[in-house]
């Protein structure tokens, strides 16, 4: 249980529902899209509340970043810590990694879900002291509770963030077993890495363009036999993570590539091959296919890891936790 009187008396956030774990005694003023759908109007207010604030708490996106590392320096005013939740950046060139790494010194705390952040302080430059790692939640909670996982026969593949369809379809080619895979329409998928443009898609392979139906997804997932995650392989950029909880809260054997948030944070909770390695793919779906003793016990992992997650409250609880120069007078009892 988190003691919250350790916490600042004051927060600025983007992120609805922090005000819903907030203690007694703490104000927590939240401006979310859904407030003021205008970004730049929404962060003049976030900047005007932060002014009178301990702590200014956003969602990462380098632009809000930049946008407030600009005005804490030219304005400067009352000392707000500032807090980041998540990390998305792809590799920038060299004029715009300066400008980032002069933008990133004004970040108090990042927090990520993912524990290996050597590839980001040596990219940016950044203090391994300003990285705090925090659990990812289990989306779709209220759904998961309330479902019953059930083996139908298919192995289940869903997202649509730098997924590596061109390595499951050589995987799962020629394989006596049927593939559904959950994603969207090429236009959505492209903006976050994923394509299946071009490809042959195999005769065993059905794909289904729901995946924004979160009901739809978690239904077809729960009643697969396997759930396999391919992801491009990349040092920066984290994928998979909502989706290989959501799967193992489920308690299901879970298939995924190395990456970031899962070499880093699972052990043995799910297989984890090569990216880009349809050979070892393959010979992991076959092997936990056919031998249900082990495709249990990884299923049992998986489901003791991911149900103490919790949802979106224990996530922001979390956050809380973890806001710089109050975490060493936090304790749990």
């Amino acid at each position: 249980m988190l003691h919250f009187e350790c916490f600042p008396r004051m927060i600025t956030t983007n992120i609805g529902g922090l005000e819903r774990v907030a203690s007694a005694g703490v104000t927590v003023r939240s401006y979310s899209a859904s407030l003021i759908s205008n970004r730049w109007l929404r962060n003049l207010r976030l900047y005007w509340s932060a002014r009178r604030s301990d702590h200014l708490v956003i969602h990462f996106d380098f632009r809000d970043v930049a946008f407030f590392a600009v005005l804490f320096t030219l304005f400067p005013g009352r000392r707000c810590r500032l807090t980041t939740l998540d990390l998305f950046t792809e590799r920038p060139r060299r004029q715009g990694l300066c400008f980032m790494r002069w933008c990133l010194r004004r970040v108090d705390r990042l927090l990520v879900y993912f524990r290996d952040t050597s590839p980001f302080e040596h990219l940016l430059k950044v203090s391994a002291t300003k990285f705090r790692y925090v659990p990812f939640k289990i989306n779709g909670l209220q759904y998961i509770r309330t479902m019953v996982s059930t083996e139908e026969g298919y192995v289940f593949c869903g997202g649509r963030s730098r997924r590596d369809f061109r390595t499951l379809f050589d995987a799962v080619k020629d394989l006596p077993y049927l593939v559904k895979v959950v994603t969207s329409e090429e236009s959505e998928m492209k903006p976050h890495g994923s394509t299946m443009h071009g490809l042959s898609v195999p005769p065993n392979v059905k794909i289904i363009r729901r995946d924004s139906d979160q009901a739809f997804f978690l239904d077809c997932m729960a009643r697969a036999k396997l759930v396999v995650i391919p992801l491009i392989g990349d040092s920066l950029t984290q994928a998979g993570i909502g989706v290989y909880i959501q799967a193992m809260a489920l308690g299901k054997c879970v298939i995924i590539s190395s990456g970031v948030g899962v070499r880093d944070v699972l052990t043995d909770q799910a297989v984890i091959v090569r990216p880009g390695d349809s050979s070892e793919l393959r010979n992991a779906i076959v092997r936990l296919w056919n031998d249900d003793r082990l495709r249990g016990q990884y299923a049992e992992r998986a489901r003791r890891y991911a149900l103490p997650l919790g949802g979106e409250d224990e996530l922001y609880r979390s956050v809380l936790a973890s806001l710089p120069g109050d975490e060493s007078r936090c304790a749990r009892a």
